[in-house]
């Protein structure tokens, strides 16, 4: 739907010079992987860019990302943060063409883990992280653009261990959860694509 607002706004507005003071608004889906939990986690979030310069983009964006832990139990995420994207093309605004970028930031998070076994109390936690990537933007016309990027996110935070024991009466395994003391390092990779639609300028001169 938001692909033929996308053509259907584009094709009603001959004006599609872009540069620097554009304001985009997207959404976007993301996936988490190479998490502690080992498990794949999926989500779905929106985002704004401002443009700084032609080649300089910033990126402002929010993440919820939900992950079943071997059927024992299910994280939550939550990403609020930003980005500046660089682009390695001399012309990034040509309709019809990638254009690589590479991209660095910061966001807050708040995760929360529960345990499908009753009795266990859930964990959550609020941490503050890095990020840095690698993406590509197609200009499907003058405003809009489809994007895939691979970013690494490293968080600093308390840690919430995870394992699995086995009920010795039951023989069932299941999700045990304890949150460590002190401050962590941990780490996972983001892969998001996302849609934008350019809406307008906030200053300068278009170009």
């Amino acid at each position: 739907m938001f692909l033929f607002y996308c053509f259907a706004a584009s094709a009603g507005n001959k004006d599609t010079a872009r540069g620097a003071g554009d304001f985009s608004l997207g959404m976007r889906n993301t996936t988490s992987a190479f998490t502690d939990a080992g498990s794949v986690g999926m989500g779905v979030g929106g985002e704004f860019r401002i443009r700084l310069a032609k080649h300089i983009n910033t990126e402002w964006f929010a993440d919820y990302i939900g992950t079943d832990i071997q059927h024992l139990g299910y994280r939550r995420d939550g990403h609020i943060g930003w980005s500046v994207l660089f682009y390695l093309d001399k012309d990034p605004l040509t309709v019809g063409k990638i254009t690589p970028y590479v991209l660095a930031g910061h966001c807050f998070d708040y995760t929360k883990v529960f345990s499908e076994w009753p009795g266990i109390n859930p964990a959550e936690r609020w941490s503050s992280a890095v990020q840095a990537g690698f993406g590509i933007h197609y200009n499907i016309t003058g405003r809009c653009d489809v994007s895939l990027l691979a970013q690494y996110m490293l968080h600093l935070g308390t840690h919430i261990e995870t394992n699995e024991p086995m009920d010795i009466i039951t023989g069932q395994t299941y999700l045990n959860i304890y949150k460590e003391s002190g401050l962590s390092l941990e780490g996972h990779l983001l892969i998001t694509l996302s849609i934008n639609y350019c809406l307008g300028h906030l200053w300068g001169k278009k170009q």
